[in-house]
């Protein structure tokens, strides 16, 4: 049956507005680095940064947090699906334990800055897990968690889960966390804005000088900087490095539908199997509310309203979702070989840096992007650095891998 949708909705992370804060740039500025673009990653990096000493002003074409930040289901993990086993077969024991301990030590410096800076954002410790209904992939998952928690991670194969159906097998990663993403980028922007930072909404970048010093046009505006960093869409021109990112990264979009429930499920879900859905409970007030995310592709090639149709009727089925208050959809970059790219935004790029393919996993890569930014505008080279160097040649190698598995999907 048909399925009903309210005539107009969006994200549920951005049901209370979300009105531009910060007035457009409207004059010609200096600082020491111009981040482009104000989701996680921008404001994280900013943030960071700005921790350093440098002046920092961020440049958002719309608004705070209202792209691909506000689409995330809100769960902060180091457990990307089953990751760690294929990685370590591609790159090696060494690399893959550089990559787990840097990802735990991402979330210990969020949930830090939240505490340190008061941040209400509804931060919440959470055991998050890959679960399976398919028998045949059994020893799959049982090698990812084995492979997980030889990196030391907190993980573990299990088979007794809160689930309302029968499941096969899962990995857990426990005492991962969730978080309301949009007022946690909210208050990061009130921390970077102000002596000699700056915040600019409704302004997009229009134009860009790779020089010494660099400098982003506006339309009304201008910034120098010493450094520029792309935390949004790698800038369409020159259109000969625009077009290369494809040779590194896909784009895929995915949706997600949220409504009222009286499941008391804990914890935090997400499948590999078919159609990829991603469970998640949310208590909001009195309320409590299921967001469940998945039926990813290629943007452009699939119509939305069936496949949040087939969202729908799945949180109705196993979650008694009478209605779906709020639908939506946001697209996200994946490198081919599935680790995130960070570092120059082009091989000949002077002062300009870029952090991309974050594999849906934005929420926790966003702080490991700004470490790593920060190490290279400090001039150091890190193992961390090299390991998501933007143009690794890993990359271009995975493509024919996930073609593959694009047309088994």
């Amino acid at each position: 049956m048909k399925y009903p949708f309210p005539d107009n909705s969006g994200s549920y992370w951005l049901k209370d507005g979300m009105d531009p804060i910060y007035a457009p740039l409207n004059d010609d500025i200096e600082v020491d680095v111009v981040v482009v673009g104000a989701g996680i990653a921008g404001l994280t990096i900013a943030h960071v940064l700005k921790q350093t000493g440098r002046r920092v002003a961020v440049l958002e074409r719309r608004t705070i947090a209202g792209g691909t930040t506000s689409g995330t289901t809100g769960k902060v993990t180091a457990q990307h699906g089953l990751a760690y086993g294929e990685l370590v077969k591609q790159f090696g024991q060494e690399s893959m334990q550089l990559y787990a301990d840097v990802y735990m030590q991402a979330m210990q410096d969020i949930e830090s800055l939240i505490e340190t800076e008061s941040i209400d954002c509804k931060w919440s410790q959470q055991d998050n897990y890959v679960y399976t209904t398919d028998a045949d992939r059994i020893q799959q998952f049982k090698d990812e968690a084995e492979a997980a928690a030889k990196l030391g991670l907190p993980a573990s194969f299990e088979t007794d889960l809160q689930l309302p159906f029968e499941v096969q097998g899962a990995v857990k990663f426990a005492d991962q966390a969730r978080f309301n993403s949009y007022r946690y980028c909210q208050e990061l922007a009130k921390r970077i804005d102000g002596d000699g930072s700056y915040v600019f909404e409704q302004s997009k970048a229009i134009g860009f000088k790779d020089s010494s010093p660099t400098k982003v046009t506006t339309e009304h505006g201008s910034v120098t900087a010493k450094h520029i960093v792309v935390a949004t869409l790698v800038p369409t021109l020159p259109l000969i490095g625009r077009v290369s990112y494809g040779l590194f990264e896909s784009p895929q979009t995915s949706y997600i539908v949220a409504g009222k429930t009286d499941s008391t499920l804990q914890g935090m879900y997400i499948s590999p199997d078919k159609n990829h859905y991603s469970i998640l409970p949310v208590q909001d007030g009195d309320a409590r509310y299921m967001l469940i995310g998945g039926n990813g592709h290629l943007p452009g090639t699939k119509r939305s309203q069936p496949r949040l149709q087939k969202l729908a009727e799945y949180a109705a089925q196993w979650f008694n979702v009478k209605d779906v208050e709020y639908q939506w959809g946001a697209m996200d970059y994946t490198a081919y070989d599935k680790l995130p790219l960070i570092g120059k935004l082009y091989p000949w790029s002077k002062n300009m840096y870029t952090a991309t393919g974050f594999k849906k996993w934005g929420l926790s890569t966003s702080m490991v992007a700004a470490i790593v930014l920060r190490d290279l505008l400090d001039g150091k080279s890190t193992p961390t650095s090299h390991l998501f160097r933007t143009h690794r040649v890993s990359a271009p190698l995975a493509i024919p891998k996930t073609i593959i598995n694009t047309f088994k999907g």
